[in-house]
């Protein structure tokens, strides 16, 4: 499968540009505030604002984008317009950087430009679709594989060059550079004269798309995988905190910890689509949650930290299941909308952020940092747990309509 994969030329396309997007976010991502605030100048409540306008506009940027391609199948120029979009932003922030420049880079430029994000996922699925020996989940998987690879791998070549006297600013060029690269990989492998004849279009406007988008059974699902995804959300913000708080460790523990976490989820992301042959993808999800919630919910009451880097495993296990499977069950809610399905992702991201900091907010005020941890394990079990049953029921009543259908 690997090699059909790695020769599908539309694939190509979309591999490529996630190992360029991981490099461009893994270096700005983890500086961004740092940049906001002390480089240059807003306030904490600015740079809050700044962030969440951000991201809102990411989400309807996506969905807009992602009903533009269904509609006219012209997924390479909505490609190409991000990329370009996302350089000018990185090169406006690295030679005129400013609270003005800031702002309409992280308000509006960049969001705009990761819409290329949603779109690489986009062709993956275009890609299975227009290759019968490409399996769409595989596809997928290795996608959200490839970014979690180059976002694992950069912040240690980024940290060095920090170390050895490059300007944190530079993360802005090294933005610019990835969506430069990745410009000129869609131009050369993807010529302008490949049309997606075989990719169904979409014949519904804009406020049918929309209305498509919410069906209730389609939210309620959202709504629970946003509540699933809350719990990387979660991780992200504890566990510093735990380690330092709770653990008696040190930020290089935690440093250590997080990147041991992240390549274990690599091969765990390429592995688990085999299981999708035998397994549904809500009783995967629930799987993995359960793992990676209890992870969570065990962390805060280690010892040391020392008898913490057992959990290393279970955590990437866990992480490298919950951050894979979600991405086509999401892509599959809308299975014959490429652009709007993969829209959906931006929609998840999102979601699970705000859950996870609303999850953080009232928890830390009842609790300690173990108590919302464990707190935010047991929502996210339950949300996986009624994920399936309600999947589990559709299943049921699709197969009796089927056997009355056929009597």
């Amino acid at each position: 499968m690997i090699k059909t994969a790695l020769t599908d030329r539309l694939l190509q396309v979309a591999l490529a540009g996630l190992i360029l997007m991981g490099i461009g976010a893994a270096a700005i991502g983890p500086f961004q505030s740092i940049i906001g605030i002390e480089k240059v100048g807003f306030s904490d409540a600015a740079y809050a604002a700044i962030v969440t306008g951000g991201a809102f506009f990411s989400v309807v940027a996506s969905i807009l984008v992602g009903i533009y391609t269904d509609q006219t199948g012209r997924f390479r120029e909505a490609l190409l317009a991000a990329l370009i979009i996302g350089s000018v932003a990185g090169v406006l922030m690295f030679f005129a950087p400013s609270k003005l420049a800031f702002l309409l880079v992280h308000v509006v430029l960049f969001p705009v430009g990761a819409t290329a994000f949603t779109q690489y996922f986009a062709i993956s699925v275009v890609a299975a679709n227009e290759n019968p020996s490409l399996d769409r989940p595989y596809a997928a998987t290795l996608s959200r594989a490839t970014f979690s690879g180059a976002y694992a791998l950069t912040p240690v070549i980024w940290g060095y060059a920090l170390a050895k006297g490059v300007d944190v600013m530079g993360a802005y060029a090294v933005v610019a550079g990835a969506n430069i690269v990745a410009l000129l990989v869609v131009v050369t492998l993807w010529r302008g004269n490949h049309t997606l004849s075989r990719t169904k279009k979409s014949g519904n406007g804009l406020l049918a798309s929309l209305s498509e988008l919410m069906e209730p059974g389609l939210l309620v699902r959202m709504v629970l995988i946003c509540v699933i995804s809350a719990t990387n959300g979660l991780y992200n913000i504890l566990l510093g905190l735990l380690i330092l708080n709770n653990l008696g460790g040190a930020e290089a523990d935690v440093a250590l910890f997080a990147g041991l976490i992240a390549f274990i989820e690599i091969p765990v992301m390429m592995l688990t689509v085999r299981f999708l042959r035998v397994l549904s993808p809500s009783l995967l999800i629930l799987i993995g949650v359960a793992i990676y919630g209890s992870f969570l919910a065990v962390l805060g009451f280690m010892p040391s930290v020392k008898l913490a880097w057992w959990l290393v495993l279970p955590a990437g296990i866990g992480a490298g299941i919950i951050l894979s499977i979600p991405i086509g069950y999401v892509q599959n809610l809308v299975a014959d909308r490429a652009g709007a399905g993969s829209s959906l992702l931006s929609v998840n991201h999102f979601g699970g952020a705000i859950i996870a900091s609303a999850i953080f907010a009232v928890g830390s005020s009842l609790t300690g940092y173990q108590g919302v941890a464990m707190i935010g394990a047991v929502i996210a079990i339950v949300a996986a747990a009624l994920l399936y049953v309600l999947d589990r029921h559709q299943i049921l009543s699709t197969s009796l309509s089927d056997e009355f259908a056929e009597r």
